[in-house]
Order: C-alpha cells, then structure tokens, then sequence
C-alpha cells in the first residue's frame, strides 16, 4: 500500500493525520456524577497497611476511616441530616459477630486511624471480610465494607506493604539470625526511566526518600 494510503488511516492521539480527514470523536469520556442539595456521607474504611503478616501480631494494627460529607453522588454515598450540636459518628468494625474496634470518629474526617489487635485472628491466605458501620443522631446508620490480609509469615522472599496513609511501598527482605526493618521503596516505572531521568543523576533518590 503507497505511504499516502497508510496516512488516510493512520492516528495519533485518536487524530487522522491528515487535516482534511473527518473529525472522530474520542470517546472514552468519564461520566460526571450528580449532584444532591441535601448532603451525603461518604463512608470509607481500609486497613492501614496491605498486607499484615504473622510476625505483626505484636504490633498495633489499624484502620483508616474516612466520614466525607460531600454534595456529589460518589459511590456508597446516602444522606446525612447533620446537626450543629453532634460532631462525631459512632464507628464499629468487625469480622462477622467479631468486633475488631470501636471509636467516635469526627463528621467530615479524612484517614482518620482507628487501632485494632491482630491477636484474635488466625493469619491465612485468604482475605478477611470486614464490615465497618457508622451511626449519627436520629438513628442515621451507614456501612460499608474492606478486605483485610493477615498473612502467614513467608518461608522465604521479602515482604512489600502498601501504606494507605500515604500509598507509598514499604519492603522487608528476608533475613535468617537477625532482624530485618521495613524501609521504603521508590519504585521504578516509565515515568522515573524516561530519557534517563535517574541514571543521570542518582542523587534524586536521595531527595526523593528525604521528603518521604
């Protein structure tokens, strides 16, 4: 096929080529959501830290609570009738008829930490099903849902944790006769390879970790 032919169907970007090719819409597009005049509690849990594993059971294991009140239909959201006088939710998390934890949690918080102990359950491959409830006044209830792993300790590998805090990478390396600590991983993708970004100068590693 001549190279003129090729241009007819050729695109960059969704784009013809050529200036006189018809207009293609892209598509693609995210749906807005609406919009709701009363407010809307946007109830989110997740543990902190993804995955814990055995060896953790010593440590404070924790969830991450958010109570946004928001006037856009996210998912999960419902309505709220808030009142000046009441200031917090009423937060429980549990696994089954198992209360992990229990805390007042403020309206409109953001990765607000609810601690809770691994002791009382068993590590396993498979993810537990946490359910995470809020009540406010006049009876106003909400639930929503997380996955929670509790994970046997590896016989062999390194560990990587996914922090919820911040969605940085925290990694262990196996180790045999003494303990290893979990330090943060600066992971390489296209974006720190481009037109070689890193290899012409390391040091931007050392920035990068110092500002966490």
């Amino acid at each position: 096929m001549p190279l003129a032919a090729w241009f007819r169907y050729l695109r960059r970007c969704n784009k013809n080529y050529k200036k006189e090719s018809p207009i293609v819409p892209p598509g693609g597009q995210f749906p807005v959501p609406g919009t709701s005049d009363s407010g809307l509690l946007a109830l989110r849990c997740t543990p902190i830290y993804k995955p814990y594993v055995a060896e953790d059971v010593a440590l404070s294991a924790g969830f991450i609570i958010d109570t946004v009140v928001t006037h856009t239909q996210v998912r999960g959201a419902k309505p709220i009738a808030l009142e000046s006088t009441a200031k917090s939710l009423f937060v429980s998390i549990s696994i089954g008829l198992h209360v992990l934890a229990v805390s007042t949690v403020p309206v409109n918080a953001t990765k607000f930490e609810i601690p809770f102990s691994l002791t009382k359950l068993v590590p396993r491959k498979e993810p537990y099903t946490v359910s995470c409830s809020a009540t406010y006044v006049g009876n106003q209830k909400y639930t929503t849902s997380a996955s929670l792993s509790y994970l046997p300790n590896p016989l062999s590998g390194s560990i990587t944790k996914l922090d919820s805090r911040t969605g940085g990478l925290w990694m262990k390396p196996f180790s045999i006769g003494h303990v290893a600590e979990y330090t943060p991983v600066f992971p390489l993708g296209f974006y720190t390879s481009f037109d070689d970004y890193l290899a012409r100068n390391l040091l931007i590693l050392d920035d990068l970790k110092e500002r966490g």
